[in-house]
């Protein structure tokens, strides 16, 4: 069984449909993990290192500082395609989670494939890996695609331990460790309709944040005390961004099929051990 993708046929009657908390992580689950063996452990590259977990050793009893980071939420429309039909949607069967982006090229359904090969002519080639994330759901009008609508950013630097511990949580997002690391991810985003668009933050921000967040709240919080301008991603477009770029899901205003797919640059290896795809195609519904 390849983790990294599901071939099926989608229907409304299957959906799969969760209720609504606002308690979805972005990136990893909270709960505390068994520790991986030694050896199955990929190596931590530069852009994912908590380098300012170091400042807080077990033993350190410190209070989590503060520090004044400026989101420059680059959001770049590359490439614009004409909007697929519902029944292009439905019928385009394939779903991914981590897939190698040559692997997705060869089994993706036919909307997808003229995604990637658009997002292919996109992508700058300068990272060890690029993956692929995608999700075709049906969403009545409220659903939302993902179990949160916080503003966030993608490819947070993860840390989890005993020193993580120490502080009260079992896995903290080092926002400091984007800010300061030389490198990024980097990111092209597809969605395809209009009834249930991204909404990004065009223009930079700077706010006052923990160095280390357990989850995205406090980050969620300060960009609704600011209200920044913000702006929907237009259906069928393909957009650049990076791991500072803050953006949020929203509610459906309508009932329909919706595909998305997000192609990542990295340097960091991701090998799944469990199959998480069918997450990915999950809405959840408030009650």
């Amino acid at each position: 069984m390849n983790l990294t993708y599901l071939r099926r046929d989608h229907t409304i009657a299957d959906q799969l449909v969760a209720p609504f908390t606002g308690e979805g992580a972005y990136h990893g689950s909270t709960k505390k993990r068994v520790p991986r063996p030694q050896a199955s452990q990929a190596p931590i590259v530069d852009e994912m290192r908590p380098t300012t977990m170091t400042e807080y050793p077990v033993e350190a009893h410190r209070p989590i500082a503060s520090f004044t980071p400026t989101f420059p939420n680059v959001y770049e429309i590359v490439d614009t395609l004409s909007p697929p039909s519902q029944e292009e949607i439905r019928a385009d069967g394939t779903t991914f989670v981590w897939c190698p982006f040559e692997l997705a090229e060869t089994v993706a359904g036919p909307l997808t494939k003229r995604v990637l090969a658009a997002m292919r002519a996109h992508l700058v080639g300068d990272k060890r890996y690029v993956y692929v994330d995608s999700k075709i759901q049906y969403l009545e009008s409220g659903d939302v695609p993902v179990d949160s609508q916080h503003w966030h950013v993608d490819g947070s630097v993860v840390a989890r331990g005993p020193a993580v511990e120490a502080l009260g949580h079992s896995l903290v997002h080092d926002m400091k460790a984007r800010f300061t690391a030389t490198a990024s991810p980097r990111y092209l985003a597809y969605q395809s309709s209009h009834h249930c668009a991204t909404l990004f933050i065009t223009e930079p921000v700077t706010l006052s944040l923990p160095e280390l967040i357990p989850n995205f709240d406090a980050l969620d919080a300060s960009v609704r005390a600011l209200d920044p301008p913000a702006i929907e991603q237009p259906a069928g477009s393909i957009v650049r961004t990076d791991g500072r770029s803050l953006h949020r899901a929203r509610a459906a205003v309508r009932a329909g099929w919706r595909l998305w797919i997000r192609v990542v640059e990295t340097d960091r290896q991701v090998e799944l051990e469990t199959s998480i795809v069918e997450c990915y195609n999950t809405v959840f519904r408030p009650e």
